[in-house]
């Protein structure tokens, strides 16, 4: 059986699109059979950066923010598309390198390359400068790495980042009255990864 990259980015569930894409960016960075995706990976996770801001504000049920939110999950589905498509040239029917990409793959069982989702993130203020972000373990996940940045989100925000085992992480030495943007990724065995959605919340 010839081994290929699924079409699964075409239509997806939100929170599929969020693992996916989160799977293949952490799978794709680095990688030393992709030195030169294309697209770049900075253009797929600005894309994704944008997907994310607008999935968490169209939250708010407003049909035009809804609408805004399913415009930059088709402009990153097209990117992933692009990148598929260059993965498979690249790898000409290689099963360790198409695996090694974090796409899913024809022929290849979900439940072994795919971590759950992460349900939710919470975040809860704590005393001055400290916010404590939490989530529901994640199956599969064996580390979780939680990172905050200040607002706004842009392709140059610097994420601070803290990894655990623990699906619990307290944040200090934020600045008082000042918003923050909060995110977690779970990690699985090999490169496997699952991000949440973005949260914000101000710190007190």
């Amino acid at each position: 059986m010839i081994l290929k990259i699924k079409k699964s980015y075409k239509k997806p569930s939100d929170t599929y699109m969020l693992k996916l894409t989160g799977r293949i960016l952490e799978s794709m960075k680095n990688n030393p059979y992709f030195p030169n995706p294309m697209p770049t990976l900075p253009d797929v996770e600005k894309a994704f950066g944008e997907f994310q801001v607008s999935l968490n504000v169209a939250g708010r049920n407003d049909r035009t923010l809804s609408s805004a939110k399913n415009d930059k999950k088709a402009v990153l589905s097209g990117l992933l598309e692009k990148l598929g498509d260059h993965v498979t040239l690249t790898c000409n029917g290689d099963k360790t390198m198409l695996l090694s990409s974090g796409f899913d793959i024809t022929g290849i069982g979900g439940a072994s390359q795919d971590l759950t989702p992460v349900e939710q993130l919470d975040v809860e203020i704590g005393p001055p400068g400290q916010a404590i972000a939490r989530v529901k373990r994640v199956t599969g996940a064996r580390m979780y790495t939680f990172q905050c940045t200040p607002d706004p989100v842009t392709t140059d925000s610097v994420w601070a980042s803290d990894t655990t085992s623990d699906p619990q992480n307290t944040f200090t030495n934020l600045n008082s009255i000042a918003r923050y943007w909060f995110r977690v990724i779970a990690h699985g065995r090999g490169k496997q990864s699952v991000a949440s959605v973005l949260v914000s919340r101000v710190i007190q």
